[in-house]
């Protein structure tokens, strides 16, 4: 058998994985660092190397953006989204902005807009996932202030010093989702989730699964599961009770699979319920799961920092093995393949 593994080093946060089969059958693998670095890595030939400019916070080329966030590949274009308001579009020969005059703008009393996971049908019906950050409200104290509360802390009278501290805090803001449909002229906000349909408070969304051209769904923190289409609307579809901030959804034999902070679980419409058999039955809450659970043709594929890699065939886990070599600094291509 084939030894699967291989390595190619990077001097980046990698925070975004893409792939798709190559001209030869082979796949091609496209990884997004959070510095604005996208590395092609097609199957038993050299990577190469494009830098998306002005993107990034370390790089010489850095500007005031900040970090790039998730790729997606839509139709033979790759997507690129970041920190500040970015959306790219990088073709085999060419990177640049996509319709830039065009990507939605910050209203008042918010900083800027986050993009977020991307996805779609084309490159004319893409859903992407933003986050609103509020301006802050806080200032300064004045001198005044200031020494009347040093006054205040002085004299014992600690409430009363706080309160001054807490009153040039301001309104508390916090971050709010937004779920945009491009429909190749415009960008349009189609649902702004809540904290589950049965709370007032906003919410943010972490993912979306385009199942069909009308079956769209969308994660996200507290329990949000939105669910519909650009063109009839989305429906809040979580349920009251569950406060579980959902990482990722996807589709696994004709189940809907949803990965959240510290599990994977069956999603039948209506109600969570655990996927079984789990793969470590202790594990617990805040253990790092798969930004990403996705299923390619009949497997499932899970990643996180404490169970490494391993696939779901609906039945049993079988891990896929990173042989020690691989984490080695000093490693240099390719593995041998094991016997048989």
């Amino acid at each position: 058998m084939e030894q699967p593994w291989s390595r190619s080093d990077v001097p980046r946060k990698i925070d975004g994985l893409v792939g798709r089969m190559g001209k030869d059958g082979r796949p091609v693998i496209y990884a997004l660092s959070d510095e604005g670095d996208v590395y092609t890595l097609p199957m038993g030939q050299n990577s190469t190397h494009r830098k998306i400019q002005g993107a990034g916070v370390y790089s010489e080329d850095a500007t005031d953006l900040g970090y790039v966030n998730s790729i997606a590949l839509i139709g033979d274009a790759l997507f690129v989204t970041g920190y500040h308001s970015q959306l790219y579009r990088l073709t085999d020969i060419d990177i640049d902005w996509f319709h830039k005059e065009k990507l939605p703008q910050a209203p008042e009393t918010y900083d800027y807009l986050v993009f977020g996971d991307l996805n779609g049908i084309s490159e004319t019906s893409l859903y992407m996932n933003v986050t609103y950050s509020p301006t802050s409200t806080k200032r300064q104290l004045t001198e005044e202030e200031e020494e009347r509360a040093a006054e205040l802390f002085e004299l014992g009278k600690t409430d009363e010093a706080l309160a001054i501290h807490h009153a040039a805090e301001g309104q508390t803001r916090v971050l709010e989702g937004r779920l945009y449909h491009w429909n190749g002229q415009e960008w349009r906000i189609v649902a702004k989730p809540r904290s589950g349909k049965h709370y007032p408070e906003p919410e943010t969304l972490s993912d979306i699964f385009v199942e069909s051209k009308d079956k769209i769904w969308a994660v996200g923190g507290n329990g949000v599961i939105l669910f519909g289409n650009a063109e009839h609307g989305f429906q809040d579809i979580s349920f009251k009770g569950n406060d579980e901030n959902l990482r990722s959804i996807t589709k696994f034999k004709d189940r809907m699979v949803i990965a959240s902070d510290y599990a994977l679980h069956w999603f039948d419409g209506h109600l969570l319920s655990p996927l079984k058999p789990v793969l470590d039955p202790s594990i617990n809450r805040n253990i790092p799961n798969p930004l990403k659970v996705q299923a390619v043709g009949d497997i499932l594929y899970y990643f996180d920092t404490k169970h490494g890699v391993h696939t779901f065939d609906g039945e049993r886990w079988t891990e896929i093995e990173i042989p020690p070599e691989l984490l080695e600094r000093d490693f240099k291509g390719l593995l041998a393949a094991k016997p048989r």
